[in-house]
C-alpha cells in the first residue's frame, strides 16, 4: 500500500451533500507554500448519467488567483477514487474504506471520468508542492468542477500535509494567506 493510499484509507463519506444545480465549482485559492503539499478531495453525490464531473487543476501566483497557468499533474498515483450506485451501497459494502487507483499516464491539469454523473463517492486528487513552477513565483492552486449539464451533488475540501516548517509551526502561514 502506497503512502498515499495509507492516508485516504481513514477517509469515508459521512453525509450527503448540497445540490449545486449544475452550476460549475470553483474552488477557494489556496498558497501551498508552507506545506509539500494538498488533497483535494471532492464528495460527490447523486447526479444524472451522461453529466459528468471534469476536475481541472490551476496554479496561481497569489490567493486572490491572478496570474494563473494550468496545473499539469495529474497521473496515476494522484488520482484515487472510490464510488457506488448510491450512499448507502458505498459505506454498506466491504470495499466501503478501499480506493481505486486511476491510470492516467500523462500528467495533465484535468481528470474527466466517463461514470461521475451517475455515481456518488469521493475523489482525492494529490497535490505536491513541488509540482508548481515555484521558480516562476507560483505557490497556489485550486479546482474547479465544470458545469456537467445537469443536477449533480458535490462539495470540495483541501487537506494540506506536510507543514514545511515542523520545528516552528509558527513560521506556517495559513493557506488563504500569500
Amino acid at each position: 500500500m502506497t503512502e498515499w493510499e495509507k492516508i485516504l484509507g481513514g477517509i469515508s463519506p459521512a453525509m450527503d451533500i448540497a445540490d449545486t444545480n449544475g452550476g460549475a465549482t470553483t474552488g477557494d485559492w489556496i498558497s501551498i507554500k508552507g506545506f509539500e503539499g494538498v488533497i483535494i478531495l471532492v464528495d460527490m453525490g447523486d447526479g444524472t448519467a451522461g453529466s459528468d464531473l471534469t476536475f481541472t487543476l490551476a496554479q496561481a501566483t497569489v490567493v486572490a488567483g491572478t496570474d494563473t497557468k494550468v496545473l499539469n499533474c495529474l497521473q496515476t498515483g494522484r488520482i484515487f477514487r472510490k464510488s457506488a450506485a448510491d450512499f448507502a451501497t458505498l459505506i454498506a459494502s466491504a470495499s466501503a474504506s478501499a480506493w481505486e487507483k486511476i491510470t492516467q499516464a500523462t500528467a495533465d491539469e484535468k481528470y474527466e471520468p466517463t461514470d461521475s454523473g451517475e455515481e456518488v463517492g469521493l475523489v482525492a486528487l494529490v497535490v505536491l508542492a513541488s509540482d508548481l513552477d515555484r521558480d516562476g513565483g507560483f505557490d497556489c492552486i485550486n479546482c474547479t468542477l465544470n458545469a456537467p449539464g445537469a443536477a449533480k451533488y458535490a462539495s470540495m475540501i483541501y487537506i494540506p500535509f506536510g507543514p514545511a516548517y515542523t520545528d516552528s509551526p509558527d513560521l506556517v502561514t495559513a493557506p488563504i494567506e500569500d
